[in-house]
Parts: structure tokens; C-alpha cells; sequence
């Protein structure tokens, strides 16, 4: 069975706090009497379902065009239910009931569950998210060297309510301090999917020359 993960992108949805989101610009109308539609997309590159490149938060990374395209697909995820509420965080500590899982993963998708406020509290999930604890992002860096991205059922790695941490957790993920980056991939819809190791999954963003990060259409197979 097929699941697309991304949502689909359109206006008024949840985003961080005061980013920019999308609009579209008519080109040209079949209803005007044009020969067909046309138009201008309008789209900030951190809305919707989204992946972050190194680039995003380290000025000597490489754009996401310049992430070789393997890293895109996905051949050993995991999904990791996790619960988490508004403002807590992801620490090493809670992935002890996967760690030997975790180990042989190539993706890990976690599912806090907080998707259910993008739907229901669309505030509180913009300003008071989980997030990814700088903490679990060194044990990732350090502990899973086989994992090529994270993916999460939340706004941000960052919780808009400790920005400081969210940074450095940024910071550490995408190769500031290693030798490699792990690609993140945020506001991502992980409901319905089963737990445990899925077949395959793939996040494919619009390769932009230059772009630090891009929104992506991202599938599961299970």
C-alpha cells in the first residue's frame, strides 16, 4: 500500500510563526479567452511538508541540489511512536524501547501525534510544538551512523517556545559539528502509517540551485 506523507500545500495553513506562506498569480486564463492556465507560484521554501538541507543552517553547507539524490529515498525506515504535547521535548532517553531498530534504520520517522493539533489547535501548533532536544540531535549524529534523515509529525525541529535549542539541535543535524549531515524533514503526515519498519519511502524536493531547503513530495510504501 501506497500513503503520500506531504501535505498538500495551500493557503492558511499552519506554519512557524510569521513566515511567509503561498499564493498563486494568474498568467494566463482559458476563461480570459488564453489558449490555456498559467501561473505564478508564490511559496516559501519552509511551507507545508518541507526537507532542510545543510545549507539552512550552515553557511558552508551545500545546497540541497548538491545533496546526491540517493539521500532522497529510503530503503529502512522506522516509524517511532513517541508521544509528545506542546513544548516537550525529544530526548535520547525516549528512543530506549527502539535503539537496536533505530540502529539499522536509514529513516526515522517520529510520530508524536501532535498532528492532531494542525487540525484541531492550528496556534498551538505553530507557536508551542515539540522539538527535537540538541540532545537527541548529538545522539543521532553520534549513535546512528547509518541514518540518512528524520522526519517529523510537527512544525519544526525546533519548538517555536526554545528557539536557543532549537538552533543548536538545527545546527548539530545538519553538520555544523560532524563530518555528515542528517537531512530533516518537517510538518510531515504521519497518520495511519503502521509502526515499526515500513518498505520503503521516498522525500523528493524541488531541486532549486542555490535553495537550503525545499518543500517535498514525500510517499510510504508499507
Amino acid at each position: 500500500m501506497y500513503q503520500i506523507l506531504s501535505y498538500p500545500i495551500g493557503p492558511g495553513q499552519p506554519t512557524w510563526p510569521g513566515n511567509p506562506t503561498v499564493s498563486l498569480e494568474p498568467k494566463a486564463s482559458i476563461a480570459a479567452g488564453g489558449h490555456a492556465n498559467t501561473c505564478t507560484i508564490h511559496l516559501f521554501n519552509h511551507y507545508g511538508t518541507h526537507l532542510d538541507g545543510p545549507l539552512h543552517f550552515c553557511g558552508d553547507g551545500i545546497s540541497l541540489d548538491q545533496v546526491p539524490f540517493d539521500r532522497f529515498f529510503f530503503r529502512r525506515p522506522l516509524v517511532a511512536d513517541i508521544p509528545k504535547g506542546p513544548g516537550e521535548k525529544l530526548v535520547p532517553e525516549d528512543l530506549v524501547p527502539y535503539r537496536q531498530d533505530a540502529g539499522a534504520a536509514d529513516l526515522l520517522l517520529i510520530r508524536t501525534g501532535f498532528w492532531k493539533y494542525r487540525l484541531e489547535e492550528p496556534a498551538v501548533y505553530e507557536n508551542n510544538g515539540p522539538g527535537v532536544s540538541s540532545r537527541l540531535a548529538k545522539y543521532l549524529q553520534e549513535e546512528l551512523p547509518d541514518l540518512k534523515a528524520v522526519a517529523l509529525d510537527f512544525v519544526s525541529l525546533a519548538s517555536y517556545s526554545d528557539r536557543t535549542d532549537g538552533n543548536l539541535a538545527h545546527q548539530t543535524m545538519l553538520g555544523m559539528f560532524h563530518n555528515r549531515f542528517i537531512l530533516i524533514i518537517e510538518d510531515v503526515n504521519l497518520r495511519g502509517l503502521p509502526a515499526g519498519f515500513l518498505k520503503q519511502v521516498s522525500a523528493v524536493p524541488l531541486l532549486v540551485q542555490g535553495i537550503d531547503s525545499s518543500p517535498v513530495t514525500m510517499w510510504a510504501e508499507y
